[in-house]
């Protein structure tokens, strides 16, 4: 079957989304700050190289909750973003005078955009204490809107098995999903009032953006930590791995002996120069590969033309730098991806051009980047062990 490239990253490479908004290997399932994430063990999320875990749902201060799956797991977003047609429960409609309620579109760096409503849920990641947040509950026709006539101005996603997930839980850098530039900003692309199906654009007070869950935690906040094994080179069917939530806060979440921090800019970018190019880059569990450009390696033939298909894997590297002057060379391989996408699911070797809309050369770190190793992210403004947010570290 084809598969397609996917890089659920907001578009923080073209504008400054997010910002300004306010493990250990042997950690285990068990432990209240853990999250179990898998990739190639589902129907929904059925694409290659996708990472997904499940969230529960609470209508706020009840027990009325609802566990869902297959909810990708996101560190280029932020916030939980939810398929209302797999959500079972009554929300609270989050608006912003009487008759006028709050919807939201956010579009991300593959083409995909999401249209819906900004509503209000206690949400519960692995054990720990539910808390109160506004979420994107995900519906094309919110607010009287369709899937090619919405504020997002694209045709959106309205079916979770085509889009690939019931939901995305981004827990990527910042707080907040659009930060100050959609408080201050109104015509930010972001957030609609809506009346009689009419909608216009907001300035959104930072109460009632959508938001990073792991940050309102009382005290796992700081960070999290992604831990995956690595695969052959051939690729796996199923992978399992683990989110730890906070770091340096309790002892399945203390740093090890010789992590690197790397502090990004205030979009959450880094800066990675590939065979002498310069670009602005992120490290990112939603792309499902390494999206960077280079024409000497060749694209594949239809309907795989989103990945590159050297004749011979290629061993290549790159230079990640931190705003901080930290840096490494990584290396990494791309292999054929056409010989690769023939039924297993996980893969370490697969890469293909930049989807990026920017008129600068870019390199997403997708999740290949994670195969292997133990990953930091740091939330922004909160102390760790490791610094202060924003920042990621291995």
């Amino acid at each position: 079957m084809p598969y397609r490239a996917v890089v659920i990253a907001c578009l923080w490479l073209v504008s400054a989304c997010g910002s300004g908004g306010g493990g250990n290997e042997g950690a285990g399932s068990h432990s209240p700050n853990v999250l179990t994430v898998t990739g190639g063990a589902s129907g929904v999320c059925a694409n290659v190289n996708q990472l997904c875990t499940q969230v529960t749902i609470c209508q706020p201060g009840t027990s009325a909750c609802q566990t869902i799956s297959d909810i990708l797991v996101d560190t280029g977003s932020i916030g939980v973003r939810i398929f209302g047609s797999v959500l079972s429960i009554p929300l609270q409609q989050e608006v912003e005078s009487p008759g006028q309620i709050i919807g939201e579109c956010v579009s991300f760096a593959d083409g995909s955009a999401l249209w819906g409503a900004v509503q209000l849920a206690d949400v519960v990641l692995a054990g720990e204490p539910a808390v109160t947040v506004p979420i994107h509950v995900i519906a094309p026709t919110f607010a009287g809107q369709s899937i090619s006539h919405n504020p997002c101005n694209s045709v959106v996603d309205s079916d979770p098995r085509k889009a690939g997930f019931n939901g995305i839980l981004g827990i990527g850098l910042f707080t907040h999903d659009c930060g100050i530039t959609c408080e201050l900003n109104d015509n930010n692309t972001f957030y609609f009032s809506c009346a009689a199906s009419t909608c216009g654009s907001i300035a959104a007070p930072l109460s009632t953006q959508v938001q990073n869950p792991v940050w309102l935690l009382p005290s796992d906040k700081n960070g999290v930590i992604l831990t995956l094994p690595n695969v052959p080179a051939t690729g796996a069917p199923v992978l399992s791995g683990s989110v730890t939530l906070g770091i340096g806060t309790a002892p399945n979440n203390s740093p090890p002996p010789g992590i690197s921090t790397f502090t990004t800019d205030p979009s959450g970018s880094l800066t990675t120069v590939y065979k002498g190019t310069t670009a602005q880059s992120v490290i990112d569990t939603g792309s499902n590969g390494y999206f960077f450009p280079d024409s000497t390696l060749p694209l594949c033939p239809m309907p795989d033309q989103d990945f590159y298909c050297p004749l011979a894997t290629a061993n290549l590297s790159a230079t990640l730098f931190g705003v901080n002057a930290r840096q490494a060379t990584v290396p990494f391989q791309v292999a054929n991806a056409a010989n690769l996408l023939t039924g297993n699911a996980v893969f370490n070797n697969l890469g293909g051009p930049s989807p990026f809309l920017s008129s600068s050369p870019t390199f997403d770190w997708g999740l290949p980047f994670f195969l292997g190793r133990v990953v930091f992210v740091g939330i922004e403004g909160q102390p760790s062990t490791l610094g202060t947010g924003p920042f990621y570290a291995f």
